[in-house]
């Protein structure tokens, strides 16, 4: 593998991309058809099933800073980041399957209680995997451009498991497993499929051990503090405009996978409303797995932060249109809807990511480390805090307004019309506001990085002057 400031080989941007396989598909397959799978088959109401997801999210996002903490000390034959892909496989893959098995419990609190066990579980190692994985963006390379090319290759690769996970996974556990079972759908299906996901899941991160080379690095020798590391994270002018970036995109990000089937369902109307809602969904996430190589050669030629704008406001638009296209529109027109979409879906999963790998540099300056592990962890810790609530009041707003009625009030229709086009399109407002702000553009990067090298020779000579 080239050395962190030069360029990757082919083979290292690839089976970095391959690494977000397991833990894309797992949140896709929770973020689209979990609370489907709680509600419809399940039969928890609708209020609870986003309760459990709210509470398995608060507890995800307190782990997060301290996961990415421990991989920044971690001293190994293998590495800092590595060891957590071989510890956190297991458990993610079984924990996966137990969230869409239903153990046949006697009460909605039983049920609730075992839910959020398993979720807790399931997140703890989607933990343990995901933030020292994403650490790796800023510490393969340090190079501006080619951290955008790393982020494109891993969200090409997201895309690809959200397409497929989205397109399959409900299809394959209604119409082909469910019927071994008896009527269709039913629970034994999504254990099967569950039991498939499940499987890859542990064996991906085991191959990303297996390849991937971390350059060589200085773990933090200091001990944890939180509420120290907390302070020095916000002293980091750029990661606070970045962090907010990245929390509203993916707050709205979040909205919308949550609700988006239950909304082709019942707010479109098709006939095989879930049938046609994943050849929707699918629609909209193969746009975005075409997108992504325009999207990286635009970030190359403009800067992130243009490309991102830019992006952000045509997919604003396009999901308020889509929130109130009327009930009964046809499909094509809906899979045109979807295609213009998945141009802004692709920008927003890619560009944040990309753009907050840069903070490192400016990290570094400030403290004299490299720490890709907390900056990490607070990202993933904002993200499923907001998210958690989020998901938690757009979901008690519908079980208030009647959602939960064998037939939908209009209100809860008129709910969802909102929670899918006007609420992100003002999250996605003010984060294209924050972008506006953010300071590290492709020359204050590049100016930065060559001060740190000219403080790195210094240190370099000093250090040698003083051992002769």
């Amino acid at each position: 593998m080239s050395a962190p400031q030069g360029k990757l080989s082919l083979t290292t941007k690839f089976v970095y991309g391959l690494g977000d396989w397991p833990t894309v598909a797992a949140l896709t397959a929770r973020s689209f058809f979990w609370l489907l799978f709680l509600t419809e088959i399940v039969g928890i109401p609708i209020g609870v099933a986003g309760t459990v997801v709210a509470i398995g999210r608060i507890w995800d996002a307190i782990n997060d800073p301290v996961v990415g903490m421990i991989s920044d000390r971690l001293q190994s034959r293998f590495g800092r980041r590595r060891p957590f892909f071989l510890i956190g496989a297991l458990p993610l893959g079984v924990s996966f399957f137990l969230t869409f098995y239903d153990p046949g419990l006697n009460s909605t609190l039983a049920y609730t209680l075992y839910y959020i066990g398993v979720f807790f579980i399931f997140d703890l190692s989607f933990t343990i995997i995901n933030v020292p994985y994403s650490a790796l963006t800023a510490e393969l390379t340090h190079d501006y451009d080619e951290r955008s090319s790393l982020a494109g290759w891993r969200m090409s690769m997201a895309m690809t498991a959200t397409l497929v996970t989205a397109a399959a996974f409900q299809p394959l556990a209604e119409s082909v497993f469910s019927p071994w079972f008896g009527a269709s759908p039913n629970a034994g299906g999504y254990a099967v499929a569950a039991a498939i996901w499940g499987s890859l899941m542990v064996i991906v991160p085991l191959i990303l051990f297996a390849v991937i080379r971390e350059p060589d690095s200085e773990p933090d020798d200091e001990p944890i503090n939180l509420l120290k590391t907390f302070r020095e994270v916000f002293q980091n002018q750029s990661f606070k405009w970045g962090a907010i970036i990245y929390l509203l995109t993916f707050t709205a990000v979040d909205i919308i996978a949550a609700i988006f089937v239950f909304f082709v369902l019942y707010a479109i109307g098709f006939p095989d409303g879930q049938g046609i809602g994943s050849i929707v969904l699918g629609m909209v996430l193969l746009s975005a797995f075409l997108c992504m190589p325009v999207v990286v050669r635009l970030s190359q030629r403009f800067g992130k932060k243009k490309t991102y704008i830019y992006c952000m406001a045509g997919w604003s638009v396009t999901m308020v249109v889509i929130g109130f296209l009327p009930t009964g529109t046809a499909l094509v027109p809906m899979l045109v809807a979807a295609a213009v979409a998945g141009i802004g879906y692709s920008a927003a999963n890619a560009i944040p990511w990309a753009i907050v790998a840069d903070v490192i540099e400016e990290d570094e300056w400030n403290t004299g480390k490299r720490r890709e592990g907390i900056y990490a962890g607070y990202l993933v810790f904002f993200r499923k805090f907001a998210a958690g609530f989020a998901v938690a009041i757009v979901t008690w707003t519908l079980g208030a307004l009647g959602f939960d009625n064998a037939e939908k009030s209009a209100e809860s229709i008129q709910a969802l019309r909102i929670f899918i086009g006007i609420v992100p399109a003002i999250l996605l407002a003010f984060a294209m506001w924050a972008a506006s702000k953010y300071p590290l553009t492709r020359e204050a990067h590049a100016e930065l990085r060559q001060r740190l090298e000219k403080r790195r020779e210094e240190q370099g000579r000093l250090a040698t002057n003083s051992a002769d």
